[in-house]
């Protein structure tokens, strides 16, 4: 506990209940007042100037914004330079000779400060203020405690990094680096500090990672004695030819199959890049070894599709789709548990089911899907392989952390069938209805994506499009969300896709899996609501045909992020700028983002320490 009273009182009251507990609190922020050379600034570069005030103050209006301003000049190493200080508190203290401390934007051209904190109080020049936000104490009192602790002799702080790992990444100790992380000298300090803990979480990490790895539940191996005559048997039922790219990650899965532990992998691949066939032709390797095979996806009209293009490829396996209104459940069930039924599709569904013969599960758009999900099935039946499929990229810098140790593999080549060129450009609202009029000239179909089925918040909902179409004499029209019943949507899709002038109004459930060649336009509405990332799945849905294709996105918003969409169509560039605008929650859901809270490792720049800490470890460097 601590000796002032007063100061025990409140830092209880903060949920601090011991000097320990204190020490382990970082800082929210740090106010930087380490001067800067005047000299070697660049233009609207931020800076801390320490000067004297060497003529009488100004006072100025600004017309436009009707706001009264200061002008002086200060002298700050024999170089003047001019301040504006729209803080009218200083208005009355600022004297010819005071001396002064200015934080602001440089404007090189102007020899001009805009100035955004100021202080007469020039004891501050060249510190590190740790700000800690703890109710009803001032910084500056945490502050002074914190010296007297790490000034005392009785102080003691156990290391728990040892030599090999200090010396090998040249970190400082644990007791310096909290008293550098509470009183910084300068930014090098602090610096050792981070980087100090930085590594010590990413070992911490690590180890767990490790931990997990040798928990792996071992299997009896899938033999292949000529994996490639096999490889080359099942692909000669393709009726296109795969690029080398899907070849050498199909190669990779038959590896895992031979392994002696089950395993993990992840493809991912930009829209039409052909993950689809490599799981395919997995399951394929799987049932040839009578073990069954499941295929989960996040809406019932993909695990539709993948089950007719499957029957398309491979007839003879017994196949089935389960729905939520699959008859004679009873009996399907029963098939499954006699491995009469080799391989079965379905959504979040198929995690209900008993599998006894289980040897591959397979989940597409890994990313829609909780963990619980995913643990469910994984639980209710024998281990097996398992293989994540996503056509959203997840960055290389969050797969590395979030995978762990989990096998990625990424689909880069695209394979040789029709695809066209896609335009994308931001439009205004009022252009839409000469668009789609044009559109049914031409008997090419549309879809128009909108953020919300009914939403009075938001401007673009299927309600009011529709009733605007409409009120324009635009006919033709479709809506597909996901809250109506399957064999509706069925309905709906069935009589669009038969409608060479049809336009489809949806929500973003037309992301995945629905690929008709007729639709050469996509109109996405409210664009700022979706992600780089989604934008760029839901371009993916056209571009099927030998057409020039047009993605037109609206939005009250114009910024950056469009700018870049406009002109990149690498999906995983789309994903690693997406992750620097919107943070990691854009890529996860809710429950699936608790590795993303680390104190002082940030996985937009660190997941280099993360990975070589993790190369390290598992050659034996460190322990």
């Amino acid at each position: 506990m601590f000796n002032n009273c007063d100061l025990n009182k409140k830092l209880i009251q903060n949920n601090i209940h011991n000097i320990k507990e204190l020490i382990l609190t970082k800082p929210k922020k740090y106010k930087n007042f380490i001067l800067n050379d005047i000299n070697k600034v660049f233009h609207k570069e931020e800076v801390n100037l320490l000067g004297k005030i060497i003529n009488q103050p100004i006072f100025l209006k600004n017309k436009s914004e009707k706001k009264n301003y200061l002008k002086i000049s200060i002298l700050v190493n024999k170089k003047i330079v001019k301040i504006l200080i729209f803080n009218s508190f200083f208005f009355n203290f600022l004297k010819l000779g005071t001396n002064i401390f200015i934080k602001g934007k440089y404007y090189l051209y102007e020899n001009c400060v805009i100035a955004s904190f100021v202080s007469l109080n020039t004891n501050i020049a060249n510190q590190i203020q740790p700000i800690y936000k703890l109710k009803k104490i001032p910084d500056k009192k945490i502050s002074n405690f914190l010296k007297k602790i790490f000034h005392s002799p009785r102080l003691i702080i156990k290391e728990n990094l040892n030599n090999n790992f200090l010396k090998k990444y040249n970190l400082i100790s644990r007791k310096k680096a909290f008293e550098n992380l509470h009183i910084p000298q300068n930014k090098q300090s602090l610096n050792q500090a981070l980087i100090r803990f930085k590594f010590e979480e990413a070992l911490k990490i690590n180890k767990k990672w490790m931990e997990e790895k040798h928990h792996l539940i071992s299997k009896i191996p899938l033999i292949f004695n000529n994996k490639e005559k096999f490889i080359n048997k099942i692909i000669k039922k393709i009726t296109f030819e795969l690029t080398k790219n899907q070849k050498e990650i199909i190669d990779d899965i038959f590896d895992d199959f031979q392994k002696q532990h089950y395993t993990q992998r992840l493809i991912q691949g930009d829209v039409g890049s052909g993950k689809t066939i490599i799981s395919f032709i997995s399951a394929i390797a799987v049932i040839a070894k009578k073990k069954q095979v499941v295929m989960m996806a996040p809406t019932e009209i993909l695990s539709k599709q993948h089950y007719s293009n499957f029957k398309n490829f491979f007839p003879e396996i017994k196949s089935f789709c389960l729905s939520s209104k699959t008859k004679n459940l009873k009996k399907i069930k029963q098939e499954i548990q006699k491995n009469s039924i080799q391989i079965i599709f379905g959504t979040h569904i198929l995690s209900n089911l008993d599998i006894p013969n289980l040897g591959l599960i397979i989940i597409d758009e890994t990313h829609k899907f909780g963990t619980e999900i995913k643990k469910k099935i994984t639980a209710k039946n024998i281990p097996s392989d398992i293989l994540y499929l996503t056509a959203t990229p997840i960055p290389k810098t969050l797969a590395s952390i979030y995978l762990g140790f989990l096998s990625t593999s990424l689909l880069i080549e695209k394979p040789n069938i029709k695809q066209s060129k896609i335009i994308t450009q931001k439009i205004d609202f009022n252009e839409i209805i000469n668009i789609l009029n044009k559109n049914q000239y031409k008997k090419e179909q549309t879809y128009i994506v909108v953020p919300a089925i009914k939403d009075s918040k938001k401007i673009y909902n299927i309600e009011k499009i529709t009733s605007f179409l409409e009120n324009n004499k635009i006919k033709n029209l479709y809506s597909l969300h996901g809250k109506k019943k399957f064999e509706e949507q069925e309905k709906i899709m069935y009589n669009f896709t038969n409608n060479n002038k049809g336009i489809l109004i949806a929500t973003s459930i037309i992301e995945v899996g629905i690929d008709i060649e007729n639709v050469t336009t996509i109109i996405i509405l409210g664009a700022e609501y979706f992600g780089l990332s989604q934008l760029h799945q839901l371009r993916g849905r056209i571009g099927r045909n030998n057409k020039e294709n047009y993605c037109f996105i609206v939005s009250e918003k114009d910024n950056e992020r469009f700018k870049i969409f406009q002109k990149e169509n690498n999906g995983f560039k789309l994903s690693e700028f997406d992750l620097k605008i919107r943070g990691p929650g854009s890529f996860l859901r809710k429950e699936q983002s608790g590795f993303l809270k680390y104190h002082f490792l940030n996985i937009l720049y660190d997941y280099k320490i993360i990975l070589q800490v993790k190369k390290d470890l598992e050659k034996n460097y460190i322990i």
